[in-house]
């Protein structure tokens, strides 16, 4: 422990707080805003692919929500919607092929469109259909029953072509529109397939390969578009996690998303980053900025010792020097060549060592005077307990000779005495101040001949507090004596102490004569603003002395208030704060 109180040790530490400091903190401040400027790049570039493949996404949509209306809005559509005959169907076939010859151009890129009315009728463009599919085995198949509600258009997931001839393995996606034709009285199914390549190559980022790891959009139950097969994006993490969130795969590889809702079709788009690769820049700025720092502490340490070694090494031997001297060797002089403040501290060392030669012999004689004086003054004290002891002789007197009143007033003198000697602490516990109180009260009780009667209300959780002592005997006897003794008859005074969270309060109220309102509004303003002054005068000691010793410890928030009513008697109020320092 000696050691981290030398001054070495403190140079040291002084020295190296002045160094490592502030390198550490430019270092942190570089990384932290090397690294939040990367991550609001790393933030704006992924929104901003987000929301250009929102937007191409978009755009197939409508591309596709054209193509059916332009079949929707042409009379053979509800001409093929309310058919239900056979023969008739077979007539609108070539009807229907010239209609989606002359708008294959809206959107050339499709696999084939399907038409089913709600009479279970099929027609087909653009594919060979397989005869043996009927409408019915299409609603049943796990990517129609998949899309749910399709009161407005929607895209499947990928899916196989059952009702195809010749490719019925080949994987596409679906545009299903559920139109209504122009009287609403019956509707048909538009399917629009289109190939996997199509979506895949809408949503690939050629300009950011580099960055950006893949595209996931996923559905309610499912993925839509899968990640590719070796990342091992679990579905049910994706859809969990939201935009902004690292989450980790099969493989234990972590990964950076970010989401954006396709509200069009109840779809989400993923932009997935591998974190290792996006945060490599973060990284390498990271470690350059810890070998920067590493290296410069090293230096600096070395220095700050070199340097606390140079400055503690003759102060240390000063520190030496000083010792011998507090064992009495007044002989020895420091010598040093330095030149510069340890010099001049030397010089005052030997120079100290002359003085303090020249003082042993006067300071011995003066601490002899010195002790003479302080036993003449013991021998002139007055003692109280010199007092006390004379009471208890002149009670034992008076209980030999039936004197039991005298008996019992000395006895409380004694108890009001001793209580009064027992501590010279500015505080004392409520309960003795209460104890006091109580045995004032029964002297003036004596002296009155049984006319005054007193209560004394006190919780008990209160009484273990501390409060300054000797603040209610001067009210209590301002109330006995401008209060009930002019009053000749039976007087009582009531003591209340009571406590909130915040204030402790005593409140003494006595029935005696009160006090003019002149007069009463007189004391109010002294209690309020002069108080101080007042407790100079001897006449003016109790309330003012009160008054004063409160608000000196608390403040002028706290303090006496005094309320009067003339033949009906005085309240005085007196307010403490209830903080640690009266517990």
């Amino acid at each position: 422990m000696k050691f981290f109180h030398s001054l070495f040790f403190k140079l040291l530490m002084c020295l190296l707080l002045i160094s490592i400091v502030p390198l550490s903190v430019v270092g942190g401040i570089t990384y932290y805003k090397a690294s939040n400027n990367m991550t609001d790049n790393i933030n704006f570039h992924a929104n901003s692919i987000l929301n250009q493949k929102v937007t191409a996404l978009e755009n197939l949509y409508n591309d596709l929500n054209r193509l059916s209306k332009g079949i929707v809005h042409n009379n053979l559509f509800s001409t093929f919607s309310e058919n239900t005959n056979h023969r008739t169907h077979q007539q609108l076939y070539i009807e229907l092929d010239k209609l989606l010859i002359s708008i294959e151009n809206i959107f050339p890129n499709f696999e084939g469109i399907t038409l089913i009315n709600e009479h279970g009728f099929i027609y087909h463009y653009g594919y060979s259909y397989n005869q043996q599919v009927t409408a019915a085995n299409i609603y049943k198949t796990n990517w129609f029953q998949a899309i749910g509600d399709i009161s407005q258009p929607q895209i499947s997931a990928l899916h196989t072509r059952e009702y195809s001839n010749y490719d019925p393995d080949v994987p596409v996606y679906s545009f299903i529109n559920k139109a209504w034709d122009d009287k609403l009285r019956s509707h048909s199914l538009i399917i629009i397939d289109f190939k996997e390549e199509l979506l895949t190559n809408l949503l690939t980022d050629q300009e950011n390969s580099e960055l950006t790891a893949g595209t996931v959009i996923y559905g309610e139950k499912d993925y839509i578009l899968p990640p590719h097969s070796e990342l091992n994006l679990p579905f049910n993490i994706v859809k969990e996690h939201n935009s902004n969130s690292i989450i980790t795969n099969d493989d234990g590889i972590d990964f950076l998303i970010y989401k954006q809702p396709f509200p069009l079709t109840n779809w989400n788009i993923v932009e997935y980053f591998e974190v290792d690769h996006l945060y490599k820049t973060v990284v390498d700025t990271k470690n350059i900025s810890l070998y920067t720092i590493v290296i410069s502490i090293f230096v600096c340490i070395f220095a700050s010792l070199f340097v606390s070694h140079q400055i503690s090494k003759p102060i240390h031997k000063l520190q030496r020097k000083m010792k011998e001297v507090e064992q009495g060797n007044f002989e020895e002089s420091f010598i040093t060549n330095s030149k510069d403040a340890i010099g001049d501290l030397a010089n005052g060392f030997n120079h100290m060592l002359t003085k303090i030669k020249a003082l042993i012999e006067s300071v011995a004689k003066e601490e002899q005077l010195k002790k003479e004086a302080e036993i003449t003054a013991l021998q002139l004290q007055i003692n109280p307990h010199f007092i006390y002891n004379t009471l208890e002789s002149i009670n034992s007197l008076a209980r030999k000779k039936k004197e039991y009143e005298i008996s019992h007033l000395i006895v409380l003198l004694g108890r009001l005495l001793r209580l009064s000697i027992s501590t010279f602490e500015e505080k004392v516990p409520l309960r003795q101040e209460v104890m006091y109180i109580e045995y004032y009260l029964e002297i003036q009780k004596q002296r009155m001949r049984d006319t005054l009667t007193y209560e004394i209300f006190v919780e008990q959780n209160l009484k273990e507090l501390s409060i300054i002592k000797w603040i209610l005997q001067p009210i209590v006897e301002n109330a006995i004596i401008h209060g009930i003794d002019p009053l000749r008859s039976e007087g009582k005074i009531t003591i209340n102490v009571t406590a909130n969270h915040e204030t402790l309060t005593f409140v003494i109220t006595d029935n005696g004569v009160g006090i003019e309102q002149t007069k009463l509004a007189f004391i109010q303003a002294q209690l309020k603003d002069g108080s101080a002054q007042l407790t100079k005068y001897r006449n003016q000691v109790g309330l003012y002395n009160v008054q004063t010793r409160i608000q000196s410890h608390f403040g002028n928030d706290f303090g006496i208030s005094i309320d009067s009513v003339i033949n009906k008697g005085t309240s005085v109020k007196i307010t403490l704060p209830l903080r640690e320092e009266t517990k």
